[in-house]
């Protein structure tokens, strides 16, 4: 990762207008960013070109690819719209597609994942019966590159502001699928749908996984395309929060994809994480410097996401050998909640040499892995201790 990423962290927001004006009725564009991933592309495609709903548009926006995405796109023929950009970030890639889109209704997909047939087909109906909706998503199945079930129901796992909050207590207004969607399959009518207004619960963390969503044009003009300032992390986060300022959000309690999971080509790989946390905590300062007033939430719980949102940062920063910077997001998250025990067992591990701690960390690593007796007696004792001192050290 360079360093050139971490300075699109906290500047000035670069949010382009985008989606002006009502777009074609009925029209759903789908967008779906592309980076050397000609290898599966087109499996995303073919599933978005089964869907059950009419009229929609693909555009594939190719973010600089070296390898044979062109070659493949082109082989759907004019199904499928191509535009070809410099490798600017994920970010600019999405907005390139939004400012090309026609469509009444946004959808992003993602390259590597898949969707069921019938996704757009309740989502579009579900914005038809309540028109005050900005957006809709829905749950998700998590599968091996290979295929292979891994969780039947993964957006409250992978989305851990589903355990921090009671999102029914938000979303308080239900239905089932089947009364707005009659022609939905069995399974899916069956499924409930829940809305309310996201923005103030979307503070503690966020509800929407990008390839499940459908928007609403009208409400994308308002919100603004993706902040370029968050170019390689975060962009989905913060993009979603601002088009939950604009309407109501609605999830559908039923899985309209699978989502790729343990594949080495994915932004959730750990060598983003430390950027990832920096943009989470950008995210919230830029919202309690802008609409404070708005949040529904409160002061406790406010000062608690903060904390952990420096925390975050705090240990990222000392996994990646910042020491200083670490002390100082540590400090500020211990100020916000000062009874956090991990990070009042790790701050104090900011403070001390690098080079010590790179080296506790090695041996921790080697005890933990069966060669415990290479290490000297009193090493060995050291560094059990520190087992139960430095969780970040596994």
């Amino acid at each position: 990762m360079d360093n050139d990423r971490t300075k699109l962290l906290g500047g000035a927001p670069l949010i382009p207008t985008i989606c002006e004006g009502l777009g074609e009725p009925g029209l759903v564009s789908v967008l779906i960013p592309s980076y050397n991933r000609g290898y599966i592309l087109g499996k995303a495609i073919a599933s978005v070109l089964a869907q059950t709903y009419r009229p929609l548009e693909i555009i594939v926006v190719d973010d600089g690819s070296t390898d044979d995405t062109r070659a493949i796109v082109e082989t759907f023929g004019p199904a499928v719209s191509y535009i070809y950009q410099d490798n600017t970030g994920l970010a600019a890639a999405r907005n390139t597609g939004l400012a090309a889109a026609r469509g009444e209704f946004v959808a992003f997909q993602d390259s590597d994942d898949l969707w069921l047939p019938w996704k757009l087909q309740v989502q579009v109906a579900l914005m038809r019966h309540l028109p005050d909706l900005a957006l809709v998503w829905t749950d998700m199945t998590a599968v091996t590159p290979a295929g292979t079930v891994v969780s039947k129901r993964h957006l409250k796992t992978m989305y851990d502001v589903y355990q921090k909050i009671q999102a029914e207590a938000y979303l308080s207004n239900t239905g089932m699928v089947h009364d707005v969607c009659p022609d939905a399959p069995p399974e899916v009518g069956q499924a409930a749908f829940r809305y309310g207004d996201i923005f103030s619960p979307m503070f503690a963390g966020n509800l929407v996984h990008p390839p499940t969503a459908l928007m609403r044009r009208t409400h994308l003009g308002r919100a603004g395309g993706l902040d370029l300032a968050f170019a390689w992390t975060c962009e989905d986060y913060e993009f979603f929060w601002r088009v939950s300022r604009e309407g109501l959000g609605a999830l559908v309690e039923a899985p309209s994809m699978l989502y790729r999971v343990d594949a080495d080509d994915q932004l959730t790989q750990p060598g983003l994480h430390l950027y990832i946390a920096r943009g989470n905590l950008v995210a919230l300062q830029r919202c309690l410097a802008q609409d404070r007033d708005r949040l529904q939430l409160s002061p406790s719980l406010i000062r608690r996401q903060m904390a952990e949102a420096y925390s975050w940062v705090a240990e990222e920063e000392l996994l990646a050998g910042h020491g200083t910077q670490a002390a100082g997001y540590f400090w500020q998250s211990l100020l916000l909640n000062p009874a956090q025990t991990r990070a009042l067992k790790l701050f104090p591990f900011s403070l001390v040499p690098q080079p010590l701690f790179r080296l506790a960390r090695s041996l921790k690593q080697r005890l933990s892995s069966g060669l415990a007796s290479q290490i000297p007696l009193a090493l060995w004792v050291l560094c059990d201790d520190m087992m139960e001192l430095i969780p970040l050290m596994g």
